[in-house]
């Protein structure tokens, strides 16, 4: 007679397991290419620094456009880019100030969080778009100034936004197939218009999601405030491992924790190793270019994935314009241990307190990788 699985058996299953086949080739190599080349070019050209922000740019626009029909690998495409530009403006020009740092992650992933009304998508869209407002307000801006350094995350974006819209365009309902009779689409205007209603209604009356959200957003801006009191280096790691985990439910939350751990704990390991093997430029550009790759070819199979490549991708970007070697690496893996313990103690205190916060499962909580 087979035993019957444990709760932490099936916690551990669920966060490894594969929902989607194959490898998306092209799907890596534009997300290699929107990652990586703002990188090189920054670094070949002298500016290392605004090449890293377009960096981060390409990559975050990358993951912000879905699978699917031209309209809707577009539209979130060019509005993940849009917002995720509008978080860097607003976080660079208020990084001088800790309180004002503070409000601003509390109302910006408020605001985000709210997009799950739209689903996996809307979910994903909003995590991308809270991780540059934490990430590049923890990375100081000079020497350019808030309204250059969005100008060159939007140049980023907009690469990543179009290479990825094309990547995906020969799927199946891609767009680039045989002409078949389908439904008309809505007016663009319209379709706009009813996701304002939606998101505005959600906002209003979506009480299980208002909640999540003012945690989420309480629980970042806790943070923020904790490793800017503190001088932490890097802290902003803490803030943003808390972002990742935090979802809807315990459950969710408690494989989110999983997968954060055991990507960043295999991510931190590889960089570790190649930053004490060579501290040369080109090699960790390189590298990064690879892993960014990968990671787009294999986000699809799992959330894991895309934890386990996205450490080594993040923390390339910045060794390759900032080297430090294993330091660096070292720090993510503390800072991602405490952002865990954080995110849930507050989800765990929350549901003990007031469960009636945490129902079963609805239509915007998705186990996909957002």
């Amino acid at each position: 007679m087979n035993a019957e699985p444990t709760p932490s058996t099936g916690l551990w299953g669920e966060a490894f397991r594969v929902e989607r086949g194959g490898i998306d080739l092209r799907a890596g190599l534009a997300g290699g290419i929107a990652s990586c080349a703002p990188l090189a070019v920054g670094i070949a050209t002298g500016h290392a620094a605004i090449g890293s922000v377009a960096c981060f740019g390409g990559l975050n626009a990358a993951l912000g456009v879905p699978r699917g029909p031209l309209r809707g690998r577009l539209g979130w495409g060019a509005g993940a880019a849009l917002a995720c530009s509008l978080s860097v403006l607003v976080t660079t020009a208020v990084q001088d100030s800790t309180a004002a740092s503070v409000i601003v992650a509390f109302v910006w992933i408020a605001l985000a969080t709210m997009l799950r009304t739209f689903g996996a998508v809307g979910g994903l869209a909003g995590f991308v778009i809270g991780a540059m407002l934490v990430i590049l307000g923890g990375i100081p801006a000079a020497p350019v100034d808030a309204g250059e350094r969005m100008l060159w995350f939007a140049a980023g974006s907009a690469l990543g936004t179009a290479l990825m819209v094309l990547a995906y365009g020969s799927e199946p309902g891609g767009g680039t197939g045989k002409n078949h009779a389908a439904p008309a689409a809505p007016p663009l205007a319209a379709v706009i218009v009813a996701g304002a209603r939606q998101y505005v209604a959600a906002a209003r009356h979506d009480r299980a999601l208002q909640a999540h959200a003012l945690r989420l957003a309480t629980a970042v801006a806790a943070t923020t405030l904790l490793y800017r009191a503190l001088g932490l280096e890097h802290g902003y790691w803490i803030p943003l491992t808390v972002l990742a985990i935090l979802q809807p439910d315990e459950h969710a939350s408690r494989v989110r924790a999983i997968q954060r751990a055991v990507g960043t704990l295999c991510g931190t390991a590889v960089i570790a190793l190649l930053t004490v093997v060579t501290g040369e430029q080109w090699v960790l550009v390189a590298v990064q270019g690879i892993a960014a790759g990968a990671l787009f070819s294999l986000f699809a199979r799992g959330y894991f994935w895309l934890v386990v490549l996205l450490t080594p991708t993040a923390l390339l970007t910045v060794s390759a314009v900032d080297y430090q070697g294993a330091a660096i690496a070292l720090e993510r893996a503390g800072w991602s241990a405490l952002g865990i313990a954080c995110g849930l103690a507050v989800g765990e205190a929350v549901w003990q307190l007031a469960p009636h916060l945490a129902p079963g499962r609805r239509p915007w909580e998705s186990t996909g990788a957002e």
